[in-house]
């Protein structure tokens, strides 16, 4: 009797056994069934660097976006709720209003020109007073619209800390949010303590008494960051602050 055969079949199995794999699944399966660790080298299928167009093209993310400022788009995970389109095209027309107001102020500006000499007339002094009012009154609307545009990055911010998604500035990866559940290679998430995120990164660096980053290698200007209130993780971020949204 070939026992050889019976043995090799017997070990492949054992293998197969201690992977989690049954006959017939393979460990590569097994794997992709795995949760996704979000550390250094990214989250998932997204990694710092990324273009935007390579990370929308992961599927990790939703078809639309959640929300601009300036140069810079929101956009959440494809497991994540789906943006509100009454909330989008409110963000929309405040930030339209918001470029708009800036540039009459920046025109209105302009057009203030150089204070009225001594002997200037009173015409002169009353258009000059005229002016300086215009350009006033533009700079207090921008002001206003500014607030408006603050409260929406606010309310963005605070939905991709609930729910994990990313930011694109200049066409690039700029920001990874961790979605709920997501922990490290090394079992750090959110609620993990001080004491347990310094055990686990002993090169961490601090960057105030509640914040702690890693530099990512291979990636200038990236960082995994954690962010801690009263003692314990409560975001976890990938970002790259040299990326701006102007």
């Amino acid at each position: 009797m070939n026992t050889g055969g019976f043995r090799a079949v017997v070990v492949m199995v054992a293998a197969l056994a201690a992977a989690g794999c049954t006959p017939g699944e393979s460990a590569t399966s097994s794997s992709a069934g795995q949760a996704k660790h979000f550390d250094v080298a990214g989250f998932g299928k997204l990694k710092p660097g990324m273009s935007k167009q390579d990370a929308l093209a992961t599927g990790e993310l939703g078809a639309t976006g959640a929300g601009k400022s300036g140069t810079c788009e929101d956009y959440r995970f494809q497991s994540g709720p789906a943006p509100d389109p009454a909330e989008l095209a409110e963000d929309a027309d405040v930030e339209k209003k918001y470029a708009d107001a800036q540039k009459a102020a920046d025109e209105a500006q302009a057009k203030i020109g150089p204070v009225p000499g001594p002997n200037a007339s009173a015409a002169e002094f009353a258009d000059s007073a005229e002016r300086n009012a215009a350009a006033a009154e533009a700079s207090a609307k921008v002001a206003e619209l500014a607030s408006a545009s603050t409260d929406r990055i606010v309310k963005r911010a605070e939905a991709r800390e609930a729910h994990g998604g990313v930011v694109f500035g200049q066409d690039k990866l700029r920001l990874i949010v961790a979605p709920p559940g997501a922990t490290t290679a090394k079992n750090i998430g959110k609620d993990s303590t001080l004491e347990q995120l310094k055990a686990a990164y002993p090169d961490l660096v601090s960057k105030g008494e509640d914040a702690y980053e890693l530099p990512v290698p291979d990636q200038k200007g990236w960082v995994l960051t954690f962010d801690l209130k009263a003692g314990k993780v409560v975001a976890l971020m990938l970002f790259n602050p040299e990326i701006k949204c102007s």
